[in-house]
């Protein structure tokens, strides 16, 4: 009894420090919503896209994790936590050092700026469902820019380079 106890402590710990994840997928399906008033028609299957366009941006993490950023230090220790199960250290960790990790290479304005693209011309084709999977990342990638400014006090300067760095340690 005990030990489901602290599992269950434990996974409620986690989901705390997972809260990010939830902001994506919340404003994913605000952007469903408010999409289906603007078009005045419902259909499921948008907010499935807008959920699975909310959390896309962050595959980038886990490609940076365990391919192309393998060898930085932040990724090994990633790793390290995760192989270990240390669940409460690995969302700790997450949380206070992902604003550290630059090198990552689709969070930038230019991204932002081609799937920008292509929600205009899902928009004038009228491919809703372009409109909305593009959109959502686009809000994704927003939200993640005004948390910058909000925890740094600035913009992390990976949003402003097309190219990304090499990682650190490599």
């Amino acid at each position: 009894m005990r030990q489901s106890a602290q599992r269950i402590k434990g996974l409620g710990f986690v989901l705390w420090h997972a809260r990010h994840e939830f902001y994506h997928v919340l404003l994913g399906l605000v952007w469903a919503w408010f999409l289906r008033e603007w078009w005045n028609e419902f259909n499921v299957r948008w907010i499935w896209w807008a959920l699975f366009a909310s959390l896309l941006p962050d595959a980038d993490h886990v490609l940076y994790f365990f391919l192309y950023g393998r060898k930085d230090w932040y990724a090994r220790e990633i790793r390290n936590l995760l192989w270990s199960r240390q669940w409460r250290n690995l969302a700790t960790f997450i949380e206070n050092g992902h604003k550290s990790n630059t090198s990552l290479a689709t969070h930038n304005i230019y991204f932002i700026l081609l799937f920008f693209g292509f929600a205009a011309i899902s928009l004038s084709i009228e491919l809703r469902v372009g409109v909305i999977f593009f959109g959502a990342m686009i809000i994704h990638y927003v939200f993640d820019i005004v948390d910058d400014l909000l925890s740094l006090g600035r913009v992390n300067p990976n949003w402003k380079r097309l190219k990304r760095i090499k990682a650190r340690g490599q």
